[in-house]
């Protein structure tokens, strides 16, 4: 039975990047040098294989550790670039995996920038979704710093509590040992600043919330200020994840924020069961299972069919989909797509063979 490997081209460069960046800087607030060479390497490495790796999931990676090698030197231009066309890579898969990490290092070149609002926001957004507590612990080190700039002391010294209950890595305890000093000169001088934000404050746009009109029965979403945003045109409804919801009229499909049907509704049902036995009405990491004439498929949140309907069941994975025609034997596609193991394996094997394909991407950001 061939199964196809799936491989982080950017992991061993991240590995690299630890070793070759120096403490943070308590007066600049960045991260010092410790190797110049090996950080022009890691550069060159990087583009060589974004030359060579063409997979929307691989320039994703690539372009966020050219981004952060570009920032650490001082090429704010280039790493923004950079650290921007990452995020629309990840968008494009959808995996709350690769978003996470691509949004906290566009975060971060915004950061030294002295952009703070723009930073925060993407900050928050790399905690929403499908995101494990080590890389969730690296964002909330790197938001802190962003609070401290800003003389919002509360809120820094609660990112700085999550990150050192997250993320045990010597790494990031540098930064909270780092940003824990900082915070306490700054409240000796200037006091602990304005109280600390909500998520949907630090993100800047707060999912629009269900309601169901109690004339019609039917549901629609509310805005910020408890008035509808989507009217109540559907049967049934689902909550706003990854910026869409699905909603149902006749057939289930999917709209965005501004009530646009973004997946058409053309499907019997977009109940989403995961890989640890969750079931969501709607979208993990980006993606639903989407049922049609009895048979699963996989729908991501554009509207784009990854994987068509034509299996018994499908459940999602961080590192792509297991599937069954059976009910007995299954089978695991990528994230992308493509078949990675062909339905004769047990349950058990399919999904030991996704869960070694995970690759958790915690830093550095």
């Amino acid at each position: 039975m061939k199964v196809v490997n799936v491989v982080d081209v950017a992991a061993d460069l991240r590995a690299g990047l630890v070793r070759a960046l120096g403490p943070l800087d308590r007066a600049t607030m960045r991260h010092g040098i410790a190797d110049t060479v090996a950080l022009q390497q890691i550069r060159e490495e990087a583009t060589q294989r974004i030359g060579r790796h063409p997979a929307e999931a691989d320039q994703s990676r690539l372009l966020g550790i050219r981004a952060v090698v570009m920032r650490v030197l001082g090429d704010f231009e280039s790493a923004e670039v950079d650290a921007a066309a990452a995020v629309k890579y990840a968008e494009a898969v959808g995996a709350d995996l690769l978003l996470a990490p691509a949004r906290a290092r566009h975060g971060q070149v915004l950061r030294v920038q002295g952009r703070f609002e723009e930073a925060d926001q993407l900050f928050a957004l790399a905690e929403a979704g499908e995101v494990p507590k080590t890389l969730t612990g690296a964002v909330r080190a790197y938001a802190a710093l962003s609070c401290l700039a800003q003389g919002r002391v509360t809120e820094a010294l609660i990112h700085l509590q999550r990150a050192s209950e997250y993320n045990s890595h010597g790494f990031v305890m540098q930064i909270v040992e780092t940003g824990l000093g900082l915070a306490e000169d700054w409240a000796a001088g200037a006091g602990f600043g304005p109280p600390p934000r909500s998520w949907g404050e630090r993100a800047g746009h707060p999912a629009p919330e269900r309601f169901q009109d109690p004339q019609t029965g039917r549901w629609g979403y509310l805005g910020p200020d408890e008035r509808p945003v989507i009217k109540a045109a559907f049967s049934q409804a689902g909550d706003f994840r990854g910026g869409v919801a699905a909603v149902c009229q006749a057939d289930w499909g999917a709209i965005d924020r501004s009530g646009t049907v973004v997946v058409p509704l053309v499907y019997s049902s977009l109940d989403t069961t995961t890989a640890d036995g969750r079931t969501v009405t709607g979208f993990v990491g980006g993606v639903a299972v989407a049922a049609q004439q009895g048979r699963a498929g996989v729908v991501h949140r554009s509207g784009r069919v990854i994987v068509a309907p034509q299996f018994q069941q499908v459940l999602v994975h961080p590192a792509g989909f297991l599937v069954t025609l059976d009910g007995f034997t299954w089978g695991t596609f990528g994230l992308d797509g493509h078949e990675l193991l062909p339905p004769r394996a047990d349950r058990a094997e399919a999904v030991r063979s996704l869960d070694a394909a995970v690759s958790i991407d915690d830093g550095p950001l």
